[in-house]
């Protein structure tokens, strides 16, 4: 009888070592994909910052230079805008597409006032 006890404690403690152990690789698996998710994330709020300066930068020019038409890129802290400007004033539409990490961003600004102050509208594409 006392044979048998040992056997079922003995089970008993390595059934739950196994759980433990399994819970703990589980644990360390997830926060690896976590880990890759934030990072993720970061990037990805990254090139959005990108696309937002570049569409700061684009705004100022269009506000210089009312009758602005043009396209080309930006280079920004390891990341590029490529860009066009189009519209008659006070109507335009800048087409923002930023790369960075290899994630794109889009945005359109539309504007519909350029003088005394900037309005626009701000899009950000899937």
């Amino acid at each position: 009888m006392t044979s048998n006890r040992g056997f079922v404690f003995l089970y008993l403690v390595l059934l739950i070592a196994s759980v433990t152990v399994a819970f703990a690789l589980a644990s360390s698996v997830s926060s690896g994909f976590a880990g890759n998710r934030i990072r993720s994330d970061a990037q990805s709020a990254q090139v959005r910052m990108l696309a937002m300066a570049c569409g700061e930068q684009l705004l100022m020019q269009v506000r210089n230079n009312t009758a602005l038409v043009t396209s080309g890129s930006l280079t920004y802290n390891g990341g590029t805008c490529t860009y066009t400007v189009a519209g008659t004033s006070p109507n335009k539409t800048i087409t923002i597409t930023a790369t960075q990490n290899n994630l794109n961003r889009k945005m359109t600004i539309t504007t519909t006032q350029v003088s005394p102050t900037i309005t626009a509208s701000w899009v950000e594409a899937s």
